[in-house]
């Protein structure tokens, strides 16, 4: 029998070895809640908020109105907007009807975007007013039937209204398969029967296309309800109590759990971000007093170098959870510093697993700079990257992290293919590479993807940048290999400094020499005032290769 030294962990922090199978789908759960807590605060808009009454009786609503547009059971709608009650009102819908929600990036072009509705074979979409041309671009080239316009304005308190710009509402009116989302909600509030059993498909959730086009990664009901119960658990939820940060995009498989159904599966409230600013976190903190945030590093560096962070009453903050990349060591110091009663836990997981795989527990022993233990219900091992056997645990044992749940992906949306490459006599390759030590406890030292090689030496882009956090006068940094004629690929860091500091290439350098191997230290340093990041803040080492790569097919 394998090795399973995390679950030796499991009765002191609290955690089951495995999930109960799930007796509710998402829409049957959202019904529940709504009828046991109906006024109490679900979703807080720019200080509009919709009771859980409220927030059902639109969803009752808008699941009608697609009935009346001809949409059923298996229909494809894409949601093609940022965070807002607009989405979490169609995602409802689409599940309680039997439909499928397909998360569409808010940063696709319309090549991308063509591609995507065709791919899934998308009936409708769902958008605001301010990507409405973009639609309106490639509507004829995809399935699209009905398009559906909304504002931002529509879920905003009167006050704030006139400072939103929007699309003239007659214009969209007009047009034949166009609609009004305003207008939809006028449909019957009469509550529709729920379509759909845990085993049917609710969500098309689109993976980043770094290697090759977008895979649609197919989560059913049971997916969304077993990992909702799995977040409850690691985060520690305070059932009816906890006011959670809406950061995480709901067009990104994070979303789904982190802005949207964990938070109406414990009867919680959400505080909405459409796009991130950190001063608009920082006051949301402080008014209605947010006490789960889940986000990424990048977010964790924008607020902790806010000018005016020490003046906001950040006390209410019970728990940080942070995934998509690493946490540089100092920039955790630097939150603790600001929220000492915080607990900071580092998780790692991927589209592929339903989004979580492990996580430092919020009540137990946290290892700096690890991504924590595997989640109930998931057996996690390390594989040899060449010939695929497995190692076992310690630190010198790097490999592939591949993983096993009940909980994963039923496959890719009509790609057998790459189903096949991924999901293994059922375990999930997940790309990223890493060891596990004596206790259980996961580290992550890179993507498979994005190692270099250099004079026959493999190194890790994250190890490089740990150690360019260190360095005080840098903000944020990533790392890459470029090509080199003699060695294969040299170490080229990208530097973004704090405001006000200035460093030359050669201070860096002899930085990172004190603190690493010779071949790991990079020979070329270039400064930026910003970095490329994907729309949950993740940056994009891979938009920095190809611009390398572009150089180097030019000279």
């Amino acid at each position: 029998m394998r090795e399973k030294p995390w679950l030796r962990w499991y009765p002191y922090i609290g955690w089951p070895e495995d999930i109960d199978e799930p007796k509710e789908t998402p829409p049957e759960v959202l019904r529940r809640v709504a009828k046991e807590h109906p006024d109490k605060d679900a979703i807080i808009f720019y200080g509009n908020v919709l009771t859980y009454s409220e927030f059902y009786e639109n969803v009752c609503r808008l699941a009608n109105a697609f009935k009346d547009l001809g949409m059923g059971k298996g229909d494809r709608v894409s949601f093609f907007m940022p965070n807002c009650p607009q989405f979490n009102i169609g995602y409802f819908a689409c599940l309680m009807n039997g439909m499928i929600a397909v998360h569409t990036n808010v940063m696709y072009t319309p090549r991308e975007l063509e591609y995507q509705l065709n791919h899934a074979g998308a009936k409708a979409i769902v958008t605001l007013d301010t990507m409405y041309e973009r639609v309106e671009a490639v509507k004829d080239k995809t399935g699209i039937e009905h398009v559906i316009v909304t504002s931002l304005k529509d879920f905003l308190p009167k006050s704030c209204q006139r400072f939103i710009e929007f699309r003239d509402e007659g214009e969209v009116k007009e047009k034949e398969g166009f609609h009004l989302f305003t207008d939809l909600l006028k449909a019957s509030a009469k509550e529709p029967e729920i379509l759909a059993t845990l085993e049917d498909v609710a969500s098309l959730t689109y993976t980043g296309g770094t290697t090759g086009l977008p895979k649609g990664a197919v989560y059913t009901h049971r997916n969304i309800m077993i990992d909702a119960e799995i977040f409850t658990i690691m985060l520690d939820v305070k059932k009816e109590k906890d006011v959670f940060s809406g950061l995480m995009p709901m067009f990104h498989g994070n979303g789904i759990w982190n802005s949207n159904m964990n938070i109406f599966y414990n009867a919680c409230s959400v505080v909405l971000f459409p796009y991130f600013d950190p001063g608009d976190l920082l006051r949301a903190i402080q008014t209605y007093g947010i006490t789960q945030i889940h986000c990424v590093p990048t977010h964790l560096v924008a607020i902790v170098n806010h000018p005016l962070v020490k003046t906001f009453d950040l006390s209410t903050v019970r728990v940080i959870s942070v995934g998509s990349a690493p946490v540089p060591i100092e920039l955790l110091h630097k939150v603790k510093e600001l929220m000492p009663d915080c607990t900071v836990i580092e998780q790692w997981g991927l589209t592929e697993a339903a989004i979580i795989g492990t996580s430092n527990p919020v009540h137990g022993i946290i290892k700096v700079g690890s991504a924590g233990l595997p989640v109930p219900s998931v057996e996690i091992k390390i594989v040899d990257s060449t010939s695929g056997e497995d190692l076992p645990v310690g630190e010198e044992n790097v490999g592939e992290i591949v993983l096993r749940s009940k909980k994963i992906i039923k496959e890719y949306w009509n790609d057998p293919e790459r189903t096949k490459e991924s999901i293994r006599d059922g375990w999930l390759y997940t790309g990223d590479i890493g060891y596990m030590d004596e206790d259980g406890y996961v580290f992550i030292v890179d993507r498979k993807k994005d190692m270099i090689i250099a004079g026959g030496y493999n190194i890790y882009p994250a190890e490089v940048e740990q150690v360019l956090y260190m360095h005080p006068k840098v903000k944020e940094c990533a790392v890459i290999g470029v090509p080199d004629p003699y060695r294969g690929e040299n170490v080229k860091a990208f530097i973004v400094l704090k405001e006000g500091e200035t460093a030359s290439e050669e201070e860096i350098i002899e930085f990172t020499k004190k603190h690493l191997a010779k071949y790991k230290v990079p020979r070329i340093v270039e400064f930026r005032d910003e970095l490329p990041k994907s729309p949950v803040g993740k940056i994009l080492r891979r938009i920095l290769k190809e611009e390398e790569l572009k150089k180097a097919e030019k000279s």
